[in-house]
């Protein structure tokens, strides 16, 4: 059996709403459905279909497994067989590791080195340029002709 539903107004009141919820089955629900509480077609005070048989057509008509569509256009055979190839020659590839020359915002390069088992390795290529040496001139100052 649940668990019974006792609540605590703000006033201390204990509301047991599984009790209530038996005492009012039978009661007319409001609305424009003309059901019971229980969910039973009511018609002049008498129960017409069950809860049950009302859903029960619904259910027996609806679709239990879920279609698998493609967005994308079936492949022809001669393109099967082109895409195979390409599979074996990346699948050689994987068991090597994947090298990516970066370069950095002050010039200097470095291989990026990623593993297939996900590890990755930096190598400096180029280190960063040499800054040429300006020679700082002496500021005169301006002559005043007075």
């Amino acid at each position: 059996m649940a668990k019974k539903k006792v609540y605590r107004t703000n006033k201390g009141k204990t509301i047991d709403m599984e009790a209530m919820r038996v005492a009012n089955e039978r009661t007319i629900a409001s609305g424009n459905m003309k059901v019971n509480a229980k969910g039973d077609e009511v018609k002049g005070g008498k129960v017409v279909k069950t809860a049950k048989e009302r859903v029960k057509p619904y259910y027996k008509n609806k679709q239990t497994q879920i279609a698998r569509t493609s967005v994308k256009p079936k492949l022809k055979e001669s393109d099967k067989k082109v895409n195979l190839s390409k599979a074996a020659v990346e699948d050689e590839k994987k068991d090597e590791p994947k090298i990516t020359l970066r370069t950095r915002d002050d010039g200097s390069q470095y291989n990026e080195i990623l593993y297939p088992d996900g590890t990755m390795e930096v190598e400096e290529v180029a280190a960063e340029p040499k800054k040429k040496k300006t020679s700082k001139k002496k500021k005169t100052p301006p002559s005043s002709s007075i």
